[in-house]
């Protein structure tokens, strides 16, 4: 089609063009980095109070454009600024776990079971390791609170700082397995008082009077209970302890490796040892593998606590057995009791709960030999005595 238009004195002739159709465009998806509720808006061609409403499931927005944004925030990765929901007033879903470190099986249980319980109640663990430092707790404790977590689960380090006190004094706390002078927050540990006292009990009822101690220092709820529990014992029977064959120090294996090695040098040695706690029990044992003794001929052992390999041995550890699960779930309960709607914290401040450990008896204590605690030449390790009066081949 044609047509002419007059200027001025010439005539042009025009040919209009057939509009030409393109293909819709695709929406093109923003960068991975820092997606934004804005960018979400322009890849799905809404608005971005629509997506905002959406994201916190605004009564008034329709099911089908709730489906379609949780669609696109799945697919281009969008995280929801926690400091600006902060500001919001809204709510935070993390729980907080503090603990001293995450080698012993007691704190691997707890993280692993408060996980599972938070998962099922629609919130999410976070966990921190202290290691013991007064000022690492400090921090952890001033980052959840930034984080406006819901509560917290914590063993408390010894040297607890003023202003760690004054940050858990408006938040749901649980102690775990250590209870704290400062901390009038609810408890959950095991009675290692009365574990002690109960192995030490064995021991002097087979004879023993020369018994050994390597535990924890005693600015630790946890290791001074646990020597109450030894001292205790050796009252009841009249039974005085010899103060030389304590040694209380870190819970650590290379710890208990050196102080069980001096007390084996002892011109009268113990005829029996109690360990305050499993990484002591293993250096213990570390101990006693290269001196030639035999175990419970020449000594009885009793350690603390009850990973699978204690009964895999030969011979098979008696032991103190805590009860890891209980001691996590409960542990549990307790904050999200404190969490829910109608709860009132001051109700549980002094609660405490000590679950009872167990007594496991199986094959490395027996009665004193006679003679025994009197310190003799060593005895070959049992490889060498094995080989011992064999010809050359």
């Amino acid at each position: 089609m044609s047509y002419h238009v007059g200027i001025h004195t010439g005539v042009i002739p025009v040919r209009m063009r057939k509009p030409v159709r393109r293909p819709a465009r695709r929406p093109v998806a923003p960068k991975a980095s820092s997606v934004t509720i804005k960018e979400i808006a322009e890849y799905l061609k809404i608005s971005h109070s629509t997506v905002s409403r959406a994201l916190g499931d605004h009564p008034y927005t329709n099911a089908d454009t709730k489906q379609r944004v949780r669609r696109a925030v799945e697919k281009l990765g969008y995280v929801p600024n926690a400091a600006a929901r902060s500001l919001r007033g809204e709510k935070s879903s993390l729980v907080g776990l503090i603990l001293p470190e995450f080698q012993n099986e007691m704190f691997g249980a707890a993280a692993q079971i408060l996980s599972r319980r938070c998962l099922k109640d629609g919130m999410q663990m976070v966990l921190a390791v202290s290691e013991d430092d007064p000022v690492a707790e400090y921090k952890h404790v001033l980052a959840l609170r930034e984080a406006r977590a819901l509560g917290i689960i914590m063993t408390a380090t010894p040297g607890l700082m003023d202003k760690t006190v004054a940050l858990l004094k408006s938040i749901p706390v649980v102690q775990y397995s250590r209870r704290h002078p400062r901390l009038s927050a609810p408890s959950v540990t095991t009675d290692g008082e009365r574990g002690i006292f109960t192995a030490t009990e064995h021991l002097l009822q087979l004879g023993h009077r020369r018994i050994a101690y390597v535990g924890m220092e005693c600015d630790k709820s946890t290791g001074a209970e646990r020597l109450a529990g030894f001292m205790s014992a050796h009252e009841q029977f009249n039974v005085e302890a010899d103060p030389q064959l304590r040694r209380l120090g870190p819970s650590l294996a290379d710890f208990a490796r050196a102080a069980v090695t001096d007390l084996l040098q002892q011109s009268e040695a113990p005829t029996a040892l109690i360990l305050g706690s499993g990484a002591q029990t293993l250096g213990a044992l570390k101990a006693l593998r290269p001196s030639g003794i035999e175990v419970p001929r020449d000594l009885s052992v009793i350690g603390f606590g009850d990973p699978s390999w204690y009964s895999l041995l030969n011979p098979g550890i008696t032991t103190i057995g805590f009860p890891v699960t209980e001691m996590a779930e409960a542990a549990a309960s307790h904050l999200m009791r404190q969490l829910s709607p109608s709860a009132d914290i001051s109700e549980h401040r002094a609660t405490h709960i000590a679950i009872e450990p167990q007594f496991l008896l199986r094959a490395t204590t027996a009665a004193p030999r006679k003679g025994a605690g009197l310190r003799s030449a060593p005895r070959k390790p049992r490889e060498a005595r094995a080989s011992a009066g064999r010809s050359p081949a």
